[in-house]
């Protein structure tokens, strides 16, 4: 933990300041230490250079999905090529260049690899959050980053201060969530006035016949199976629809007849990030036990009651929601 975090924790009880009192330091990050609040006197461990501010009780969904993330994260501990190009991709039509010399939360970070595209974008502070133990997968990745933090928590009780910073994201977070618009509340008050709040969740839309006929496998299979089960299981349906996008989506892209295919735009745009990318991503459908399908209307419905102003909401490869809104200035 760099002392630089404590500009941003606040107590997971009552909201207070809190103060740091290291027991092992290698270099600019507290590897071992206690957080304590200064004003109900609650103390938190650092361990591992993570300060872990979970609530006392997780409920069974949190905890199942806690275990589902922090193995995948673990399996995909990299940091690929394509890592700026993947957060490009979810930002669109916003610049990952807007978030220069910003304070930005990553609110469901996984291994941090997008923590790491926002700081290569110029973000002057990004803390990252994440409820697994995929955290430490985040501070290896990140502990070499100046300005850049990795709090272990829950999305729906967020160990931070009001309106601390610039810009918010959470991508791939929120409908594995119990309650989506819930957590979805929990970061708007984040972001100061005048600030934005980005997120990317599943769509309904585009994804009817996967609801009907594939995703009741994941609830109920899938999502029981042990971690290596899930592995071979990814691989073995990755590596044949793989062969099928590169034999069949890439070729008909190059001649504009790739249009009519299923999920065309889906497939075509992991043809561009590569296999590893895609296993992940399949892997990922199969593993949480919790995963909602969210509607245009619900999305808009969140920024509505949370008086959030809309900058643009897109149909991200026919098969989610990308949407970019604002916090009205104080007048």
């Amino acid at each position: 933990m760099k002392p630089g975090l404590l500009d941003y924790l606040a107590c997971l009880r009552c909201g207070a300041g809190l103060a740091c009192e290291a027991r092992l330091v290698d270099g600019a990050e507290v590897i071992e230490g206690t957080l304590r609040c200064a004003g109900c006197h609650a103390e938190f461990p650092i361990r591992g250079g993570v300060p872990r501010m979970l609530p006392p009780a997780l409920s069974a969904p949190e905890r199942a999905t806690s275990r589902a993330f922090g193995t995948q994260w673990h399996i995909l501990s990299g940091l690929d090529r394509v890592l700026g190009t993947e957060f490009e991709s979810y930002l669109h039509p916003l610049p990952a260049s807007a978030l220069a010399g910003l304070a930005v939360l990553d609110a469901g970070c996984g291994s941090g690899k997008f923590a790491v595209a926002a700081t290569e974008a110029g973000a002057r502070a990004v803390v990252a959050v994440d409820l697994s133990d995929a955290v430490d997968v985040a501070w290896r990745n990140l502990r070499d980053r100046p300005g850049a933090h990795v709090v272990q928590a829950s999305i729906d009780r967020l160990p931070l201060r009001p309106a601390a910073f610039d810009f918010a994201y959470s991508i791939g977070v929120l409908h594995h969530t119990p309650n989506p618009e819930k957590a979805f509340h929990q970061i708007v008050p984040l972001v100061q006035p005048g600030g934005r709040l980005f997120v990317w969740v599943y769509a309904l839309e585009g994804n009817e016949a996967f609801l009907r006929w594939l995703d009741p496998w994941r609830v109920r299979v899938f999502s029981r199976l042990p971690s290596w089960a899930n592995r071979v299981a990814a691989t073995v349906l990755a590596a044949p629809l793989w062969a099928v996008i590169r034999a069949l989506y890439v070729p008909l892209e190059r001649r504009a007849r790739a249009g009519g295919l299923p999920y065309a735009e889906y497939f075509l745009y992991f043809s561009r990030l590569g296999f590893g990318t895609f296993w992940g991503t399949v892997y990922d459908k199969l593993v949480p036990p919790v995963a909602f399908y969210l509607s245009r209307d619900d999305v808009r419905g969140w920024l509505r009651d949370a008086r959030l102003t809309e900058e643009f909401l897109h149909h991200r490869n026919r098969n989610s929601w990308s949407c970019l809104a604002r916090r009205d200035p104080v007048a």
